[in-house]
């Protein structure tokens, strides 16, 4: 039971003074925020670096007599959290933990707002226990467990209120645009753009200035979609704040900026890759997260279906070859060459990669990265990897001509190569390398395998549902007795964002270099031509492999049928 009332809240700040643990100065400049902004006493106290949130949060505990938590120790079930909607959570600042009988346990950043335990008792029709935590722990579970980008909202009021004068900012000198680029309310809102772009697994955040309103917009499982918007004034400062976090030049708006992000955030090390490009309307930006601490995934893992598994496995097993890995940007072909070298690293092979960038940091396999700024790319640096003394090379992509004859001379005088190349299919990948000015002989003589692969989004495992698709749908995918499958899709939850997907798997093809194959590379055989020879030699296409997934439950016809009209 708290004893105090609401009253609390005004002496707060007379008890820290008492404890020394705030000077006057202090508080009185917190309550000017307070009231200015709307928030709590304690939130201006540390949103104005008075004192540190843990610090706070321990105060208060001790003098309510209440439990205090870590929040981001929970798992917290569904069916918790359907006792408190989301918009309620977001009012008060708080999140339901566990429910014992008829009582309600509740982390709460205010838990003597009585106003909110009342509210609370009327939503659950239960008995509350509150219990405190620290804004920015709640703050984080409600971003996982609700998915919403309020806390954005939250910080761009934060920023709109502030005391600097955002509209004449374009005029202000590089010292002046430094110092408000540190004003806390600022560092919060990039804080909190990365932070829920993190939590909702986002690749990419998107800043994109209109003529009104910045578009904030997330790519999430390969879709780009809109999160929250950011007042026009307030587009200098955040873009500054992230050239400063990048170490980029603030004062250059002209001409196009790429930096480095290094932060950790919810306790993992985060790499983001910024760029920025100007357009009419001001600099758009785009930052590339990278989660250095995410682990490379195996070959059973992808998605790869049994047959070809073994196939993959007894592939990269031999000494010598060219292994291609195809499709469009973001379809995971880099992620399916690490999870070969994964599978056959080992202390008796010297494996040496050339990526840009390194995604993931793989153990007993060394990674290099290129840097064209220093003159180290990818033939440059394939050249010095050779005299390497090494056993397999990874090279990150094949861009030209130098690069690809490079990598293919390498295989002729006894390694084995892996590498990416820009093609919609396997048989395309031929026709692209002597595109590229590499003669027949050597593309013939070298080439091993190609896996095209596209990623499709899974479906929902909490909300996923049978139905029926349209026949229309069945007969664009043909599909012969739909009466003999079952097909699902995901209605929408809380655990995937309402979206009925939460995260992806790949659909392959696998085309095996044969002698036939070998015979209408030579001769320069159209791209069909080779295609219908590797179906003829047992190669499933990556609409075959997407429906063997579709009927499995994994994915939607929607998602195969998007993946694979290039070739159908």
């Amino acid at each position: 039971m708290v004893k105090n009332t609401i009253t609390f809240s005004d002496r707060i700040g007379d008890l820290l003074v008492k404890e020394k643990l705030i000077s006057n100065d202090q508080l009185d400049e917190a309550q000017r925020m307070s009231k200015d902004l709307g928030v709590s006493l304690g939130q201006a106290l540390v949103d104005t670096s008075a004192v540190a949130e843990e610090d706070l949060i321990s105060f208060i505990a001790r003098e309510l007599e209440l439990p205090h938590i870590d929040v981001t120790g929970y798992s917290i079930e569904s069916e918790v959290l359907k006792f408190i909607p989301a918009s309620l959570a977001r009012k008060h600042l708080l999140i339901p933990l566990f429910k014992v009988e008829d009582t309600l346990t509740v982390a709460m950043a205010d838990p003597i707002n009585v106003f909110a335990l009342d509210e609370i008792r009327l939503q659950a029709g239960l008995d509350v226990s509150p219990v405190l935590a620290s804004a920015e722990s709640i703050r984080k579970a409600i971003e996982e467990y609700y998915g919403s980008a309020e806390s954005i909202k939250e910080a761009v009021r934060a920023v709109g209120t502030a005391s600097f004068d955002m509209p004449s900012m374009e005029h202000l000198s590089k010292h002046k645009l430094e110092l408000i680029t540190n004003q806390p309310p600022v560092i919060r809102l990039v804080n909190e753009l990365i932070l829920h772009a993190i939590n909702q697994g986002a690749s990419d955040i998107h800043i994109e200035p209109r003529r009104d309103i910045d578009d904030l917009r997330y790519r999430v499982d390969g879709y780009l979609h809109k999160v929250s918007t950011i007042p026009k004034n307030m587009h200098l400062a955040v873009v500054s704040r992230l050239k400063v976090m990048a170490d980029l030049d603030i004062t250059e708006r002209r001409v196009p900026q790429d930096g480095r992000i290094s932060i950790e955030m919810l306790g993992r090390d985060v790499d983001i890759r910024m760029s920025t490009f100007p357009t009419i309307e001001g600099e758009k930006v785009v930052l590339r997260v990278l989660d250095k601490t995410k682990s490379v995934t195996d070959l059973e893992s992808i998605g790869l279906s049994q047959t070809l598994l073994r196939e993959v496995k007894n592939l990269i097993k031999t000494p010598s070859g060219l292994i291609l890995s195809c499709g469009p940007t973001g379809s995971g072909k880099t992620t399916t060459l690490y999870t070969m070298l994964n599978a056959i690293r080992s202390p008796d092979k010297n494996i040496v990669t050339l990526e840009d960038p390194v995604e993931y940091n793989i153990q007993d396999i060394n990674q290099g990265q290129i840097n064209p700024k220093a003159g180290l790319t990818f033939a440059s640096g394939l050249r010095t990897i050779l005299r390497q003394d090494p056993d397999i090379i990874m090279v990150g992509e094949m861009r030209d001509v130098e690069t690809a004859e490079l990598g293919i001379r390498a295989v002729l005088t006894g390694h084995l190569v892996l590498s990416t190349l820009h093609t919609l299919d396997a048989g395309g990948a031929t026709a692209r390398l002597m595109d590229m000015g590499v003669e027949p002989f050597l593309v013939a003589s070298a080439l091993m395998s190609v896996i095209a692969q596209r990623l499709v989004r899974r479906i929902c495992p909490n909300c996923k549902t049978e139905y029926r698709p349209s026949e229309e749908m069945i007969k664009i995918m043909g599909i012969e007795h739909p009466e003999e499958h079952k097909f699902y899709h995901g209605t929408g939850c809380i655990q995937c964002h309402h979206l009925g997907y939460k995260g992806r798997t790949g659909v392959f093809e696998l085309m095996i270099v044969k002698y036939k194959i070998r015979e209408l590379i030579m001769q320069k055989a159209p791209v069909n031509d080779i295609h219908d020879a590797a179906v003829s030699f047992g190669m499933r296409t990556l609409r075959e492999d997407g429906l063997d997934k579709v009927f499995a439950g994994v994915t939607t016809l929607e998602e195969v049928m998007r993946e694979t009209m290039s070739r159908e």
